[in-house]
Parts: C-alpha cells; sequence; structure tokens
C-alpha cells in the first residue's frame, strides 16, 4: 500500500490496528495446554456453537442441525431440530426455550420438544441475514449480534478479506423476541456477545477489529476494554464470578494484514483462487498440499514445528472481571485443536467447540480457573 493510500485507511478506519499485532508473551505466552484436553465423545461435523439446557443436556449446532447431547461426556446424540439454513449461536432461556442464530433466517425460538415458536428476522426495516451469536441477560433481554449486511455467517473469511466498512449490529429484543432495536451498528463481525455479571454492560467481541468493546444496554455509550488482540476474538460466556471466557478463531500474522492491504492483490486472490487456498486465517489445520503451507510451514525430518507461521491455531482466554487475560491454552500449528469458535464454563467443567477438527473438547483447569 503507498503512503496515501495508508493514510486513508487510517482516517477511514482510525480503529483498526492495521500493522501492530500484538506478541504472544505474559498470559499469552504460547503453550500445549489445548492439546491436553479431553475429547467428548465421537467426531461432530462442523460443530459451531453449545448450549447448555436447563435439562442437563448439552445441545451443539452442525450445519443446519441442532443435537442434544447427554451422558457424562455428552455422547449420546439425537437430532434435535433441523432447520432451513446453517445454525450458529445458540443460547437457552430458563424456561427451556432455545434460541437459535439461522444464517439467512434470523434469531429462532425452539420448544423444549424442537418445534419453532418465535422468530426474529428483521429490525429497523432491515433483514437479519446474518445472526452470529445470542445471549440472555438476568433482566429477560435477549441480545443478537448481526456480522455483517453483505455476507451470511459461512462467508466470514470473504467478509475478512473484502475489508469494507463495518457493518455489523448488536441487537437487543425481549424474552418473546419482541421490541428489537439496535444498539450499536457499524461493528466489525461481531461474534462474541456477553452481558457483564451486573448487567449494567453487554461485551462484544469484534473478530475484524481484535478488541472487546463494552456497550451500555440503551446504546448510550460505550467503552473499549481491549484494543487489540493478537487473534481474531470469537464467542464470550460469562460466569457468576465475574471472569469471562473467549474463543479465538486464528492467529493474525504480519502477512495476511499485508494481502489486506494490498488490495489489488487481494481481489485477484479472491476471484482467481479457491477460498480455501486464500492467505488467510484457517480454521483447520490439516494439511492441504495446495494451501499456502500455513504461511511458511516449516518441517523437518517430517515433523512440523510448532512455532511455525501460523495459519490456523486454537487458542482460548480466561479473563479476568476487567476483560484482561489471566491464562489461556494454545493448540500451536503441529496441534489437533484448532479453529475454537466457542467455549462455555458449565458447572465446574470448561468446555470447547473446535470446528476445525470437528470435536468438543474438555479443558484442563488450572488452579485460578477452578477458583473462578
Amino acid at each position: 500500500m503507498s503512503l496515501l493510500g495508508d493514510i486513508i485507511d487510517r482516517v477511514l478506519f482510525p480503529n483498526r490496528e492495521i500493522h501492530g499485532i500484538p506478541v504472544l508473551d505474559g498470559a499469552f505466552s504460547p503453550n500445549q495446554r489445548l492439546d491436553q484436553a479431553r475429547r467428548l465423545g465421537g467426531e461432530i461435523e462442523r460443530p459451531d456453537d453449545i448450549a447448555p439446557g436447563p435439562d442437563g443436556a448439552l445441545y451443539v449446532s452442525t450445519g443446519n442441525r441442532i443435537l442434544r447431547c447427554t451422558g457424562d461426556d455428552f455422547d449420546a446424540r439425537e437430532v434435535f431440530a433441523t432447520l432451513d439454513g446453517p445454525v450458529g449461536g445458540l443460547a437457552c432461556l430458563p424456561d427451556g426455550r432455545l434460541l437459535a442464530c439461522v444464517s439467512g433466517r434470523g434469531l429462532i425460538a425452539l420448544s423444549p420438544s424442537g418445534e419453532i415458536v418465535g422468530k426474529l428476522e428483521s429490525v429497523g426495516g432491515g433483514t437479519i441475514a446474518c445472526p452470529l451469536s445470542v445471549t440472555a441477560a438476568p433482566d429477560g433481554a435477549v441480545y443478537l449480534t448481526d456480522g455483517s449486511r453483505t455476507n451470511a455467517p459461512e462467508l466470514w473469511l470473504t467478509d475478512l478479506m473484502q475489508n469494507r466498512a463495518p457493518s455489523g449490529r448488536l441487537i437487543a429484543c425481549n424474552s418473546a423476541l419482541g421490541g428489537a432495536k439496535v444498539v450499536a451498528d457499524r461493528l466489525a463481525w461481531p461474534l462474541g456477545v456477553a452481558v457483564s455479571a451486573d448487567g449494567r454492560e453487554i461485551w462484544v467481541a469484534e473478530s475484524w477489529t481484535h478488541r472487546l468493546t463494552a456497550f451500555a444496554p440503551d446504546g448510550g455509550g460505550k467503552r473499549i476494554i481491549v484494543k487489540n488482540y493478537t487473534g481474531y476474538p470469537g464467542r464470550l460466556d460469562r460466569s457468576a464470578s465475574g471472569e469471562a471466557w473467549m474463543a479465538f478463531l486464528a492467529l493474525r500474522t504480519q502477512l495476511t494484514e499485508f494481502v489486506l492491504r494490498e488490495r489489488a492483490f487481494c481481489e485477484e486472490m479472491m476471484r482467481t483462487v479457491p477460498s480455501e487456498l486464500w492467505i488467510g486465517p484457517a480454521l483447520d489445520g490439516r494439511l492441504n498440499p495446495r494451501e499456502p503451507t500455513q504461511i511458511g510451514r516449516i518441517k523437518k525430518l517430517g515433523i512440523q514445528k510448532p512455532w511455525a507461521p501460523p495459519r490456523s491455531y486454537g487458542l482460548v482466554a480466561r479473563l479476568d472481571a476487567d476483560g484482561e487475560a489471566a491464562e489461556t491454552w494454545h493448540s500451536r500449528v503441529d496441534g489437533r485443536v484448532h479453529g475454537v469458535t466457542t467455549i462455555r464454563r458449565i458447572g465446574s467443567r470448561v468446555l470447547a467447540v473446535s470446528k476445525g477438527r470437528d470435536c468438543l473438547v474438555e479443558l484442563p483447569l488450572g488452579r485460578g480457573a477452578q477458583e473462578g
């Protein structure tokens, strides 16, 4: 990018940290703790989100279905509902209804028997075509994130590489999915949403601007909690103790940041190369001989080096009540738990969804997390 182009980019997108990728140190120091996670049950094809139900079951979104999983390791699985679009974010309400984000359809409410009993398809005259995550507040309010006005949830990489002005929204409604209003607009792929422990703020993780922001429920104010992450933040989960958990889709790299700035090259790549081979983040860590080799994949004697520049990666973080990372779990370039889209605390256990490796895992907890 030319100097003039760089200046224009900074003027149009003042909150984007286009050059400064924080190093992995402090609480984010690399480790292999995520690869020590215990796999729960068999493979689930491209799981996206999980939600614990009041009946003790675990609900999992996968493709256009929602699975109901039971048993100590949630390994007894049955189809709870089949919907007419890919299913993403999930949340259970106290009355047993399950809320599901459905691509192109908005927010759907399902009865305990799996029947559709409510819908939220539009707000402010515009459709909700890219619902990403949903959460319920103790006061009965429901908060939903709409990722983009131009791309569906399954086109997340396209949305990143197009590098357009942010068009995501934070939406609020009541438990009957009525009275919908936009709390915040022009968000950059707001994949994570959670209500603060005191109910006074809504925390939103914006993947493409790599930040965590708190909004007032009435939309009257906001504050930046963390301005610049080393990865692309995903879904959030809050516990009664005040701590939070955050999943990361992948780590950022200087090469991806460079491609995002070089618009002519990036647009030619998107036009002529299959999306799974684009120079950008990926959820799957398994080697495709045609991929851009983990952007510098380093192998010696047939062994993948964990410190090679990553294309896919596994990362989750436990945040303190102020939103700062207290500890992290990593699956490095040679690891087996990549593309984590969701992490949730369920009682004394913490479960993560590895969409890149088609599985659910239970994290090994340190003392700090056990006490949280």
